[in-house]
C-alpha cells in the first residue's frame, strides 16, 4: 500500500537502486518474525505477487478469499487484495506457530520488501531504507536485488512501474467518474484480469501481465 509521507521521518534519506548495499541482514531477528505481525491491511498484492501464490502454492483467489487469508480493501476508490491479518493475534496467515512463514519462497513483493519500501519518481523506482519499522538490530550489509532474490530483476522492476502507472491511472478514472456504472465495470473487469482469472504455469508472468493489460485497457477505452 502506498502513503505520501515526509522520507526523512521514515528513513534514512537516501534513495537506493538494485546494485545498492544496504543494512538489511535479519541476524538480530532468529525466527521472531516481528515483519510478519500487525501490519495489518498494509500487505496489498499485485499480480505477480498473485502469480506466484497460483502457480507456485496452488492457491486460487476464489480459495484464498473463501479461506480468509485474504481480504478487499477499497484503495482511493480501486478494490484491491491484501493478506488478511488476524485480528486476534495481528499475526500473517501464513505464518507457521514456529515463526517461519508457510509460502516464503513464494511470499508477496512487499514482504520481501521489508525493512525496505518503494519509492516512485517520475519513471524511475527506487527503494527507501525504513528506520523506525524493524525493532530488532539490524547490522549486516546486503545487495538489494540478492535481498529481494526475484529473478529477472530487471524485468520485474518494469512491471512494477508498469502496474505502479496502471493503477493511478486507474485511481484517477474512477475518482472523475460521474455514474456507478462506468466504477462497476471498470472495478469488475479490474478483479478479475488481474486477480480472479488464474495465472497460467506453462507460461512466463510477464506476457501474461502484458496480454491481460492491454485487455483491461480496451474494455476502459471503450466505457
Amino acid at each position: 500500500m502506498e502513503h505520501k509521507v515526509n522520507l526523512n521521518e521514515i528513513s534514512d534519506g537516501k534513495l537506493y537502486t538494485k546494485n545498492d548495499m544496504v543494512k538489511l541482514g535479519c541476524d538480530g531477528c532468529a525466527g521472531k518474525s516481528s515483519c510478519c505481525r500487525f501490519a495489518e491491511d498494509t500487505i496489498t498484492l499485485d499480480p505477480y505477487d498473485m502469480y506466484l501464490l497460483n502457480t507456485g502454492e496452488g492457491l486460487s483467489f476464489d480459495l484464498l478469499y473463501s479461506r480468509e487469508l485474504i481480504a478487499l480493501a477499497p484503495v482511493k476508490g480501486l478494490l484491491l487484495p491484501h493478506l488478511n491479518f488476524s485480528k486476534e493475534t495481528g499475526t500473517c496467515p501464513f505464518l507457521e506457530t514456529d515463526g517461519l512463514c508457510r509460502i516464503h519462497g513464494n511470499r508477496p513483493g512487499l514482504c520481501r520488501l521489508f525493512p525496505l519500501a518503494r519509492y516512485f519518481a517520475e519513471d524511475k523506482l527506487y527503494y527507501i531504507l525504513q528506520i523506525h519499522e524493524c525493532p530488532n538490530p539490524v547490522t549486516p550489509k546486503v545487495k538489494i536485488k540478492n535481498w529481494l532474490g526475484i529473478p529477472n530483476l530487471e524485468q520485474y522492476e518494469a512491471f512494477l512501474k508498469s502496474w505502479h502507472t496502471l493503477v493511478s491511472v486507474v485511481q484517477e478514472k474512477i475518482t472523475a467518474a460521474t455514474d456507478n456504472q462506468t466504477i462497476n465495470t471498470v472495478t469488475t473487469v479490474f478483479l478479475k484480469l488481474f486477480y480472479l482469472t488464474p495465472y497460467g504455469k506453462e507460461d512466463e508472468f510477464y506476457p501474461q501481465f502484458k496480454e491481460r493489460q492491454k485487455a483491461f485497457l480496451n474494455t476502459c477505452n471503450n466505457s
